[in-house]
């Protein structure tokens, strides 16, 4: 027999959606998008003040619908995920630029205001 293949095959704009809408989930991608290491459940937590074994949750979940990937660090052997090279992972990773990208215009539209 062939290699493990998944049971479910998750379509990439249902799960970006869910992500979307999910502050947590959101979040948790944002960070791995502004890092260019990679990032460890700890760091999660830290960021959005909840607890190590939610944060490894969210991104237990995050790697079940191909949104990151669990590697081992080098450094220290530990589990640390970054962002996939998938297309459900670049449908996030571009709305992300966007609405960064519209916060920031909104905040220098509102500075030229006063």
């Amino acid at each position: 027999m062939g290699g493990r293949v998944p049971r479910h095959q998750y379509a990439p704009e249902e799960v970006a959606l869910c992500v979307l809408h999910n502050e947590l989930l959101y979040k948790t991608c944002e960070i791995l998008l502004s890092k260019d290491e990679l990032v460890h459940a700890s760091d999660i937590a830290k960021a959005l003040n909840i607890s190590v074994g939610y944060a490894y949750n969210l991104l237990r979940k995050l790697e079940k619908w191909r949104i990151v990937k669990g590697l081992k660090d080098p450094i220290n052997g530990k589990l640390a995920f970054r962002l996939a090279n998938t297309r459900v992972a670049q449908i996030i990773a571009e709305e992300i630029r966007k609405r960064k990208a519209n916060e920031m215009e909104k905040l220098f539209l509102g500075e030229l205001q006063l």
